[in-house]
């Protein structure tokens, strides 16, 4: 027999309530930690993908000093991309911003192949000095050196690689 309704305290429904809201926590808690880790394995593709893109232009640059056809002509003002050991224009500060990469001098990749949505990817070339003090160079050290810069994206722009290495052509 049930117990007459005046004697009922209700403990049922306030322990049903707050196990109600412990499984709702969990499920938000559970939701927003799958979302976070959407959002971190998509900025590693995209990191992925602009580094990938950066090699691929290195390659792309290092080959363009190889070639026996019309050989670069380097000077000052950076024109076409190649800038000579004088030129004060691309420092290593002014290379990590933006700003140098859409105002001053740079060659476009001919990478083809790019994933969809990834622009393609810049470069310069800078002439290096042969020594530092050309009196006291070793005739192998007279070789010249090039520094190759380049700046490739991912996914999205804000996946930027910027890659930097020094070339001795063959």
């Amino acid at each position: 027999m049930c117990k007459p309704y005046k004697y009922q305290s209700g403990a049922v429904l306030i322990i049903s309530l707050v196990m109600l809201l412990l499984l709702t926590l969990i499920g938000i808690s559970g939701t927003q930690n799958s979302s976070l880790e959407e959002k971190m394995a998509g900025n590693l593709r995209d990191k992925s993908l602009a580094f990938q893109t950066a090699e691929s232009a290195l390659i792309v640059a290092e080959n363009s000093l190889n070639s026996p056809a019309l050989p670069p002509t380097f000077d000052d003002a950076g024109t076409g991309g190649f800038y000579s050991e004088t030129s004060t224009i691309p420092t290593q500060s002014a290379l990590s911003t933006d700003l140098f990469w859409t105002t001053n001098p740079v060659r476009t990749s001919t990478i083809t192949g790019l994933a969809s949505g990834i622009a393609r990817p810049l470069y310069i070339i800078q002439r290096l000095p042969a020594c530092l003090d050309p009196a006291g160079c070793p005739p192998a050290a007279l070789t010249t050196l090039y520094r190759i810069t380049v700046r490739a994206t991912g996914g999205s722009l804000n996946a930027v690689v910027i890659l930097q290495s020094t070339y001795l052509p063959s």
